[in-house]
């Protein structure tokens, strides 16, 4: 796998417009689709035109819009994200990210996907995409995700509200 978004500060670098050629190292064409684009789009030519060679693309993928707000800032990062947070499979580093990254799109993604969380739709459709929904990592047991969700409560993490919501309706269901 090539840039691993959820680490070393890696998607901050990418967000600033800073991509190099080893970001394009062993990324897959399909499961790394959405990555892919997003990167060549902010590639130097050089890059750029060695990527598509190597993958085999004619074209540079158009940046994807919101048809419903063309402004949105945040939809293009999102799906990269959405895309990057299902092939992450280190649970440590999912963990820091929810940890460490405040409340930014990336540390929401790393909260959901160790818990199954995801954010009710918002009532305007240009934003209803906005979920964070990208299932629970296969591994985690409901007790791993309890479990994570308490030390979130104890720690004041930033998604204790979250937390404390997951760890009242699990036990609702009971």
């Amino acid at each position: 796998m090539g840039v691993r978004i959820f680490r070393n500060g890696n998607w901050e670098r990418l967000l600033a417009g800073v991509v190099s050629g080893a970001d394009f190292r062993g990324l897959d064409l399909e499961k790394d689709c959405e990555l892919l684009g997003y990167l060549l789009r902010r590639a130097s030519q050089r890059y750029s035109d060695r990527v598509m060679e190597k993958y085999g693309i004619a074209d540079i993928p158009e940046k994807p819009v919101n048809i419903d707000a063309p402004n949105d800032a945040d939809y293009e990062p999102y799906f990269v994200l959405l895309e990057q947070v299902k092939r992450e499979e280190e649970k440590s580093v999912l963990r820091q990210a929810a940890f460490s990254k405040g409340r930014t799109d990336q540390a929401k993604f790393a909260f959901c996907r160790l818990t199954g969380y995801r954010y009710c739709p918002s009532a305007c459709d240009a934003y209803s995409y906005r979920t964070f929904d990208c299932g629970r990592m296969e591994g985690i047991t409901d007790e791993e995700a309890k479990t994570f969700c308490q030390d979130m409560i104890d720690k004041e993490g930033p998604f204790c509200k979250e937390a404390e919501e997951l760890l009242r309706d699990s036990s609702e269901k009971k």
